[in-house]
């Protein structure tokens, strides 16, 4: 997916009527089979072609929906059905094949004369259908798994909010043709920066066709509107030093775009996640130039992405010392890194094994009670000397914070 279109896929007329049509057949299956047969849907499948091959040539079955069950017993089999109106006008779903588990057919009197003796091999039937070339799966919902409907209502709600976003902003004279919007679901990102998020607003991070580039949207007093405290993104080659929410990762890394607000020492980074979700981060630019950025929780992320409360504390309380702090250690990190001539790496988290040996980093940070950037840059500075061995530097480093940890319980008797 290109960055600088829609983050959102957009069905086609043909793929919504075809999720609503699964939908029916789904619902209205799984509790038939349920109640009458005991048994299990497991997924239902939409064809405009299904093709069996049989001794008196293939026969062609179109617009069908074929659902896989299983029984008690775990045999599964396959259903082919088809929805139809009746004289009323009603839905209905009506049977005409199945396949049990050892490939005999049963059919309806149309059938017979092609199918009413045939073993059929199920996967084989299945995968030559299934080959993406023929273009005869049309759509699919897994019981286990009901993304495809859910997804279509949850692009259904999101269509209904980029209209809406839309038609405020050309009430108001701002034609931004907006092709996605993502709301910001953090709760505290406005004590961040009150300036551009004012309380009590919902904020959210959109695309712009027209200036090909994501801006900021706050809805005030129930009416979307454009956040001029922030300039659309620009493209950029600047890095952030990004925390994640818990304090346990630091990453630099290039965004996708940057923010300007209304303070020289405030803006906004716009990053693109791994499936081509934006998400924004606070930035705070350091009398150095350095940038470093906190996370910000958006819509359809788990609290999990919500930064802690012992992280917002010290960001509140430390203030500006606590960043050049952040800022001054992974520079350390990235000169010794330099001198020794290894790579970067960023991505450590504390379930990662300290190179070469059996320890992780998050048990060297319960034995030592410090922070993984801290021991990440104080490792790196033991391990670039030379002969210097990465379980010896372990040991160095417990031993180390143990003195200072003995000392510090001396000091509190």
């Amino acid at each position: 997916m290109e960055e600088n279109k829609s983050v959102q896929y957009t069905f086609t007329p043909e793929e919504k009527e075809i999720l609503k049509k699964l939908a029916v057949v789904e619902t209205a299956v799984s509790r038939n089979i349920s109640e009458k047969h005991q048994r299990e849907l497991i997924t239902t499948k939409y064809y405009s072609e299904f093709v069996i091959n049989t001794p008196k040539g293939p026969i062609t079955l179109n617009n069908v929906f074929i659902t896989t069950e299983r029984n008690k017993q775990g045999d599964m089999s396959y259903h082919f059905r088809w929805l139809k109106e009746n004289e009323d006008g009603e839905q209905i779903i009506e049977e005409s094949i199945a396949i049990d588990e050892n490939g005999e057919v049963y059919v309806s009197e149309a059938l017979k004369d092609y199918l009413g003796d045939a073993i059929i091999s199920q996967e084989e039937l299945i995968k030559e259908n299934d080959n993406p070339k023929r273009k005869r799966l049309k759509g699919i919902s897994e019981i286990a798994d009901k993304k495809s409907i859910k997804q279509y209502e949850q692009e259904s709600q999101q269509n209904d909010e980029i209209n809406q976003v839309e038609a405020d902003l050309q009430q108001q004279g701002e034609d931004l043709k907006i092709s996605g919007y993502r709301k910001i679901k953090d709760t505290h990102v406005g004590e961040r920066m009150p300036e551009v998020f004012e309380k009590g607003t919902e904020n959210g991070l959109a695309f712009s066709n027209k200036l090909n580039s994501y801006v900021l949207i706050s809805k005030v007093d129930g009416q979307y509107q454009l956040n001029k405290n922030v300039e659309p993104a620009k493209l950029t080659w600047e890095s952030i030093i990004s925390i994640d929410p818990n304090g346990e990762g630091v990453e630099r890394k290039v965004p996708h775009g940057l923010m300007k607000t209304n303070r020289d020492d405030k803006e906004i980074a716009v990053t693109i996640g791994q499936y081509g979700e934006p998400d924004i981060e606070t930035v705070d630019v350091l009398p150095c130039q350095e940038r470093i950025s906190r996370e910000v929780r958006s819509e359809g992320e788990g609290l999990e992405k919500q930064e802690s409360l012992e992280i917002r504390k010290q960001f509140e309380q430390e203030g500006t010392e606590f960043k050049h702090d952040i800022a001054h250690n992974v520079q350390d990190i990235e000169e010794a890194q330099k001198e020794a001539d290894v790579t970067v790496d960023y991505n450590i988290t504390p379930d990662d094994y300290i190179p070469n040996t059996e320890t992780t980093w998050g048990e060297l940070m319960e034995e030592t009670g410090e922070s993984l950037p801290k021991l990440i840059e104080r490792y790196n500075r033991e391990i670039s000397k030379e002969g210097a061995d990465s379980k010896k530097v372990v040991e160095i480093i417990e031993y180390d914070y143990g003195i200072v940890n003995h000392q510090k319980d001396l000091e509190n008797q």
